[in-house]
This record gives structure tokens, sequence and C-alpha cells, in this order.
């Protein structure tokens, strides 16, 4: 069975680190524990750890010193620090040296577990939001190195579906001959939903997208904005997050995530979300540009080889 991480712990009294190792591998944690400073150093360059926990007083080694040998080791390491001695300044010293978080000796059972798990989630999260923005920045410069609209239409929703790990996604373009929203590329969903029918842009969602701002959908079954229900919760689609495509303070259309989970959207992945689509906006208008230009200069030149057969220049 797989550990829930992997804890490292730093102290010079070894009942500490009994009692500590005990309760954390009893939360089904794998446990290392040291008394010497240069044995963690040594422990956390070897990789793979996910917390260290450490006394104030840092076992034979300055607490700066250790503290930024820590930091340029692993810099996402979550380190919690614990003293005998604990004081108002010394939670703030723990602070400002880098510590995620502070307990008091003795501490109980409950209150080290919790520290921990909080620790262990604050890590994912912050290799998760690295790892989106990595993405995100990558995708963002294939976009923009084609001029393919069909194509740059086609990674950009294969690339929401990969990076913000959803169901699916669509992105739609404004028709406003017929006052629509409808779908130019989609990836993760069925033929079946996607042909659904077009989004009204005059009504609920589509009037908020047309007024430049983002929908979520916690609950679909719950909300009575979505203009197909049914079909959604057919295709198992649980949550829905809309935000605009807007170029120049114009609304060109839309860009949706889609979960199978309620409520499944961060305050943190929508803002992710607002960005790329921004971002995503200028990629299709550029293209759009691009292949506009291309038309007109298929249609000059067809008009000059016209003139030129005319005049018998040919």
């Amino acid at each position: 069975m797989k550990k829930k991480g992997k804890i490292l712990v730093l102290d010079d009294e070894q009942i500490v680190l009994d009692g500590v190792s005990r309760i954390l591998e009893a939360e089904d944690y794998e446990v290392q524990a040291v008394t010497k400073a240069s044995e963690a150093l040594d422990t956390l360059k070897r990789g793979g750890l996910d917390v260290f926990l450490t006394d104030m007083k840092m076992p034979g080694m300055d607490q700066l010193q250790a503290m930024k040998s820590v930091s340029e080791i692993d810099p996402d390491l979550s380190v919690i620090m614990f003293s005998g001695y604990a004081t108002v300044d010394s939670a703030v010293q723990a602070m400002r040296l880098g510590a995620a978080d502070y307990m008091e000796k003795p501490f109980t059972p409950d209150r080290l577990a919790d520290i921990v798990n909080k620790s262990i989630a604050d890590r994912k999260a912050r290799y998760e939001k690295r790892h989106r923005e990595d993405a995100f920045e990558e995708l963002k410069k294939v976009i923009f190195s084609t001029l393919n609209l069909r194509e740059v239409l086609n990674l950009i929703v294969k690339g929401v579906v990969e990076i913000m790990k959803v169901k699916g996604s669509t992105l739609s373009l404004v028709d406003k001959r017929h006052g629509q929203l409808r779908i130019a590329a989609h990836d993760g969903l069925s033929g079946e939903y996607v042909n659904k029918g077009h989004l009204d842009a005059s009504k609920s969602i589509g009037e908020t997208i047309m007024n430049g701002k983002s929908v979520l959908i916690d609950d679909v079954a719950g909300d009575s904005r979505i203009q197909y229900p049914r079909e959604a919760l057919r295709e198992g689609v649980k949550s829905i997050l809309s935000v605009p495509l807007i170029v120049r303070n114009d609304v060109i259309g839309t860009l949706r995530a889609y979960t199978d989970k309620i409520g499944s959207f961060a305050e943190e992945e929508i803002g992710f979300f607002q960005g790329f689509a921004e971002q995503a906006a200028h990629a299709i208008e550029n293209s759009r540009s691009f292949e506009a230009a291309k038309e007109e200069y298929e249609d000059l030149r067809e008009d000059l080889w016209e003139l030129f057969d005319k005049y018998g220049w040919l």
C-alpha cells in the first residue's frame, strides 16, 4: 500500500523521535527520524520527502543556515518547527525562518496529525500550481506558434483538458447574426452532447458571458441557468466553468471546462483559467487576422490573373 507521504523528523531527544514516529506511522506516513542536522541534510538531498519536522534548536546547526540549506535543496518542502520553550516570539521567528507551521511541546497526537496533514495538502497544492503554470506557459507558446485557426482552437481545448484534468472542454465563438455561441472546438465530450444545440447568447449564462463575466455552475442538477440540464446529466457533467474570450473589450466567444464532480473548481483554478482564456482569445484573433489576410491576398491574386488574361498579358 502506498503511504500518504514521507516525513523526516529531526530532534536531539530520542523520546520525542519515538513519539512522533509512532503517531505519524499510525496515520499511514513513512517516517525517518534523525538526531543530527548533518544526517537530516543528507536525507533531504536524497529527495522524495514531503514534510520536515524539526526542533527550533536545529541540533548541530545554526537555524538560519539550516533553513537556507533546506530551501536550496527543496523549495517546496513543508517545514514544521516545534519547541519546548514556546513563546509568541519563537513562533514569529519560526515563520521568519521559512517554517510552514509551528508547534509547542508537548503536543497531542491529534494536533501533530492535523498539522502534518495540512502541510501535505499545501505541498501538493504548491506542486500542482507550479505544474499548471509551467504547462500553461508551454501551451501558450505552442498556440502562438501556429496561425492555423483550426489547429489553434483544437490545441486550446485539448490543453484545457490535459492541464486542468477536467472531463472535457469546449470553445464557442460568437455568431452575431443569429445571436448564438457556436461550438468551434471540443475535447473529451461525446458528439451527441456537443451537438445538442447552441447556447443562446441572450439568455442567462450566454448573456452573462456576452457581458464579459465568467460563470461557474457548481452543480448542474440544481442550477436553473443551465440551458440543457438533462443532456449534461446524461453526459456525466456535474460542474461547468465558462469564461469569456475577450479581445479589445469585445467578447468573441467562450471557453468552457466540464467536470464529473460537483463543485470542482477552486478559486485559484478559476483565476488560472481566466488568465489562459485571455491569452487564448488573442491567439484566436491572430489566426483569424492571418487567415483573413491570406484570403484577401488569394482574391487579389485571382483578380490580377483575370486582368492579365483579359489584356492578353499571359
